[in-house]
């Protein structure tokens, strides 16, 4: 445990290359309709990330009063984002790269 008495998650491991050898193989295989819905997930959850790791790098300097005079909710969602990619690790940006992996080796294990 550190100082604040946190303990440090083990870090994120991400399988995208494992998964497309695997859909490649032919071992990863997936009903298209189930696939389709696994994909959906996956960009959605990229569309997410994206924005806030977006957010994060734009307003990463600029200081919570003059976030707070844009909108009263962007402070809130500034400090949620800032604080996810701090305590993820680098793990969001790391997911951004992973995500289209995942997404490519659902789309290559439609099988009818």
């Amino acid at each position: 445990m550190d100082p604040a008495g946190l303990s440090h998650a083990e870090p994120v491991v991400f399988a995208g290359d494992l998964f497309l050898r695997l859909a490649a193989e032919g071992r990863l295989v997936l009903d298209p309709a189930e696939a389709d819905r696994v994909i959906e997930g996956l960009r959605h959850t990229l569309h997410v990330l994206t924005d806030r790791v977006h957010l994060v790098e734009l307003l990463h300097d600029t200081p919570l009063d003059d976030i707070r005079r844009l909108h009263p909710e962007a402070e809130g969602a500034v400090v949620d984002a800032m604080f996810a990619e701090q305590v993820s690790g680098g793990a969001l940006r790391r997911a951004l790269d992973e995500l289209p992996k995942y997404i490519r080796a659902f789309e290559n294990a439609k099988r009818p």
